[in-house]
């Protein structure tokens, strides 16, 4: 498992970057990780700048300029001077960009700041995009991640991609000596059965378990987990899982959510949608995704 030891920050100079910057010292802080500020400046095409009679009167070298200078001041600032701290200046797509950076920089994880307006419902927003599309542990954080955070909300489905999430949370746990909660939410729809459909003329419902059925499914998934010097405990509640994650994180206080994404694109996304977007649009805390593909970093 790698260790955090690159932190990719995508700074838009705002308060979302002010935010992604928090996050990233207080994780930095803490492993000594190297953090890269990147701020990605979008040129207009031609018919924009005509449209948009306020666009800045500067050239793109001198918007690079100005903000490049913007970005040494943070970099210089006390706060950071004990960090090891660079900074990039790019040009292109925000999302895409980002994502270049991270990849010829080797990052172990991208921190973008979050927004709770609805933005680009159809696209995505850039931090969603970036979420879909990192292939490293990516974290949204609307507000700053405190670097005296207690307390860890891990959501499972029991499943490999989910334990793989589960291993990044513990490590950080330990680092700041959190607490976690691992938590299951059981959707009582009822599922259907097609095994009969022929000779039945209809699909036969399977009801739901019950959580006390669900014991053997919690014992696998936690076994074999280092927990030994973790204060951890476990809940399952009834309900979709967005709409249950999101009310938990905020009942108790959690500091951070750490949750495994699929990152779907395309029609399946379109018409799924996809659980950890969701919980990313609905939850106040920072949200620390890990996809099944992703690299995995280890605390020092």
């Amino acid at each position: 498992m790698r260790q955090l030891k690159r932190i990719i920050v995508g700074h838009d100079l705002e308060a979302g970057g002010e935010s992604a910057l928090r996050s990233a010292l207080a994780l930095a802080n803490r492993c000594a990780a190297t953090i890269r500020l990147v701020h990605v400046i979008e040129p207009l095409d031609a018919y924009q700048r005509i449209s948009h009679p306020l666009t800045s009167p500067f050239t793109l070298e001198e918007i690079s300029q100005k903000i490049g200078a913007r970005l040494q001041s943070l970099v210089a600032s006390p706060e950071l001077a004990h960090l090891q701290v660079e900074y990039e200046v790019r040009r292109g797509k925000r999302f895409a960009d980002l994502l270049i950076a991270a990849r010829a920089w080797q990052a172990d994880l991208i921190v973008v700041g979050g927004t709770s307006r609805i933005e680009e419902p159809l696209l995505g927003s850039t931090s969603e995009r970036i979420l879909r599309k990192a292939l490293v542990p990516v974290m949204v954080a609307k507000k700053p991640l405190s670097s005296t955070a207690k307390t860890f909300l891990v959501p499972t489905d029991f499943s490999a991609c989910a334990r793989k999430a589960t291993e990044a949370a513990l490590l950080l746990a330990k680092s700041f000596s959190a607490r976690i909660i691992f938590f299951h939410a059981l959707d009582l729809a009822a599922s259907y059965s097609i095994a009969y459909a022929h000779e039945l003329g209809v699909s036969v419902p399977i009801p739901p378990p019950t959580p006390e059925e669900l014991e053997p499914e919690w014992e696998d998934f936690l076994s074999g987990l280092p927990l030994d010097k973790v204060d951890w405990e476990k809940y399952t509640e009834q309900g979709q899982a967005a709409a249950a994650i999101v009310p938990r994180a905020k009942h108790i206080q959690a500091g951070m959510i750490v949750m495994v994404t699929h990152g779907r694109s395309g029609l399946p996304h379109m018409l799924l949608g996809s659980v950890a977007e969701k919980v990313v649009r609905g939850a106040s805390c920072p949200v620390l995704t890990v996809r099944p593909e992703a690299f995995q970093f280890e605390m020092p």
